[in-house]
C-alpha cells in the first residue's frame, strides 16, 4: 500500500509538469510591436520595398532538414558592428525556436502572431544561419482548437542604431471647424552605457505630395533609457479614413544622433476617430452599423478584395493569426475588421473544474493574456481594426477574466469582446 501511494504521487507529480504550460519564452524577446522597417535613406524608406537593402534582408530562401528545421543565411556586415540587430518573424503557426548559429534565440509558444528577438550577441559578422525549428504543438492544442495552416515562416533580420526608435503610435480627436488633432509618440530606445540625445524629423503627406504637418523634436535619454517622444498635427477632417473614403496618409520619420541621420521611415498610415457607446460605433463622430461577416484568419489579401467586390465592409476574423498583407489590404479597401486572439479550446468542454476548461485553470493565466496582448500591439497601427475578441467558444474563467483587464489597459477605444462568455463582465456591451 505504501509503495502504491509513493508511486501514485510521484505519477501526479510527472502528471503536473507534463502538463504545465510556461508562458511565451521572452529570452531576447523584444517587445511586441506592428511591422516598422528602417532604410538608410529617404529616397529607400519612400520605396516601402520589403527586397533586402543595408538595414533590412529578408530571408527568402529557407532549406528544411530531415527533421523540419528551416535554415536560411543573412549577411552581417562591418556596417552592423555598432548597432543592435533583430529578427521579426511572422506566419509560423505553430510554436517554435529561432536559432542563429546553432545557438537558441528565443522563441515563442504563439506562433500565430509576430514577433522580434534580439540576436546582436549571437551574430557574427560575414555569414550566419538562422534557423526555425518548429515544436510539438501538443503543449497548446488545448487552447487550439481551430483551423491551422501550413507553417509558411516569413523572416526579416532588421539592423537600427543602438538610439533607435522602437515604435510608433497616434491618437485622433475631433476638434472644432473641421480641424482634427493628432497626438503622435515615437517611443525611442538608447540601447547604451552612455546618455544620449535624439532629434526626430517628422513630417506628415497626403498622396505622397501634400505636406500636411512637419517639425523635428528632442529627446535625451539616459543609460539604457526608454521615452516617448510627442508630437502633434492638426489635420481637415476631409483626409479621414472610413469605409466610405480610405484616404491613405505617410509619416515620414527621421533619426538623428549626434549630427549624423541613422535611420529613416515612411509609414504608411491612415487617420480616424473611434468610439464605441451602448452597442454603437461611431467612426469620425458618425453613427456607424457593423454587421460582421466571420471568416478565417487564414484568408489573405486576394481572398478579402474578394468579398469586398461582393459587398462586406466588416469581417471579423476568427481565432488565429491574420497576416499582416491581409490586414494592410482591409486599411486599402475601406474594410472594418475585428480580430481575435489565437484561443479556441472547445474542445476541452465547458466545465470549470479542475480539470476542465483552461479558461478557468490560472496555469493559463500567462498564456492567455500574452496572446491577446500580442494581438493588440502587433495590428494597432492598423485603422480598420475596430475591435478585438478575446477568444472563441472557450467557457470563461480567470484567464479570460485577466485577458480582459489586461487588454482594456492597452486598447485604446476599441472595446472588447467576449461573445461565448455567457454575458458576463468581461465583455464590452
Amino acid at each position: 500500500m505504501k509503495h502504491n501511494l509513493i508511486y501514485g504521487i510521484i505519477l501526479a507529480i510527472a502528471t503536473l509538469t507534463a502538463t504545465e504550460l510556461s508562458a511565451q519564452s521572452t529570452a531576447s524577446r523584444d517587445l511586441h510591436r506592428t511591422r516598422l522597417i528602417p532604410y538608410p535613406t529617404a529616397n529607400d524608406a519612400a520605396e516601402h520595398s520589403l527586397a533586402k537593402q543595408r538595414y533590412m534582408q529578408p530571408i527568402t530562401e529557407w532549406t528544411t532538414d530531415s527533421e523540419g528545421l528551416l535554415t536560411g543565411e543573412f549577411t552581417y556586415p562591418f556596417s552592423w558592428v555598432e548597432r543592435q540587430i533583430f529578427v521579426r518573424v511572422e506566419g509560423v503557426g505553430k510554436p517554435y525556436e529561432v536559432l542563429v548559429n546553432g545557438k537558441v534565440a528565443g522563441g515563442s509558444t504563439n506562433g500565430h502572431a509576430a514577433a522580434e528577438f534580439n540576436i546582436t550577441k549571437v551574430s557574427r559578422e560575414d555569414k550566419n544561419t538562422l534557423a526555425i525549428r518548429i515544436l510539438d504543438d501538443k503543449s497548446v492544442a488545448a487552447i487550439e482548437s481551430f483551423e491551422h495552416y501550413d507553417s509558411h515562416p516569413v523572416a526579416y533580420v532588421l539592423s537600427q542604431p543602438r538610439v533607435r526608435v522602437r515604435d510608433i503610435f497616434y491618437r485622433t480627436t475631433l476638434g472644432k471647424g473641421g480641424v482634427v488633432n493628432v497626438d503622435f509618440g515615437a517611443i525611442t530606445h538608447n540601447q547604451t552605457l552612455g546618455a544620449k540625445t535624439s532629434r526626430l524629423y517628422y513630417e506628415l503627406y497626403l498622396n505622397d505630395t501634400i505636406r500636411l504637418s512637419g517639425g523635428h523634436r528632442d529627446v535625451s535619454l539616459g543609460m539604457y533609457g526608454v521615452d516617448t517622444m510627442r508630437f502633434g498635427a492638426p489635420v481637415p477632417d476631409s483626409v479621414l479614413w472610413s469605409s466610405d473614403s480610405p484616404t491613405r496618409l505617410s509619416l515620414r520619420l527621421k533619426n538623428r544622433i549626434a549630427g549624423r541621420d541613422v535611420e529613416f521611415y515612411d509609414i504608411p498610415l491612415a487617420l480616424r476617430e473611434l468610439r464605441y457607446e451602448n452597442g454603437t460605433y461611431y467612426i469620425n463622430g458618425k453613427a456607424t452599423n457593423i454587421e460582421w461577416l466571420e471568416v478565417s484568419p487564414n484568408a489573405t489579401a486576394e481572398d478579402v478584395k474578394g468579398l469586398y467586390d461582393l459587398g462586406h465592409r466588416a469581417l471579423r476574423f476568427t481565432a488565429g493569426g491574420v497576416a499582416e498583407e491581409t490586414l494592410a489590404a482591409c486599411d486599402e479597401l475601406g474594410i472594418y475588421v475585428a480580430v481575435t486572439a489565437p484561443i479556441n479550446s472547445s474542445k476541452m468542454g465547458t466545465s470549470r473544474r479542475r480539470g476542465g476548461n483552461p479558461s478557468n485553470n490560472p496555469r493559463w493565466r500567462e498564456e492567455y493574456i500574452e496572446r491577446v496582448e500580442q494581438m493588440i500591439y502587433t495590428t494597432q497601427r492598423h485603422p480598420s481594426v475596430i475591435a478585438y475578441f478575446l477568444a472563441d467558444d472557450s467557457a470563461n474563467g480567470i484567464c479570460l477574466y485577466e485577458a480582459y483587464l489586461a487588454a482594456k489597459k492597452i486598447s485604446g477605444n476599441r472595446p472588447i469582446f467576449y461573445e461565448d462568455g455567457n454575458g458576463e463582465w468581461n465583455s464590452d456591451r
